[in-house]
């Protein structure tokens, strides 16, 4: 999802990820997800910022 200073790119990290459409930053986030313990491979912390991005709306909280 983009954030406020972003367009959006995509709907969804999953998604993106199977269709090969992430960039290098953000593949880098989701192995950061990775290394950190948070996911055990770049699905599931595709997976993981959807989640997040589906129950923390940036606008909500200004």
């Amino acid at each position: 999802m983009a954030r406020i200073d972003e367009k959006e790119e995509f709907s969804s990290w999953l998604l993106a990820l199977q269709a090969g459409a992430l960039n290098e930053m953000q593949l880098d986030t989701l192995q950061q997800l990775v290394d950190d313990g948070k996911a055990d491979n770049l699905e599931e912390a595709a997976r993981y910022q959807d989640w997040q991005d589906s129950v923390i709306d940036p606008t909500e909280h200004f």
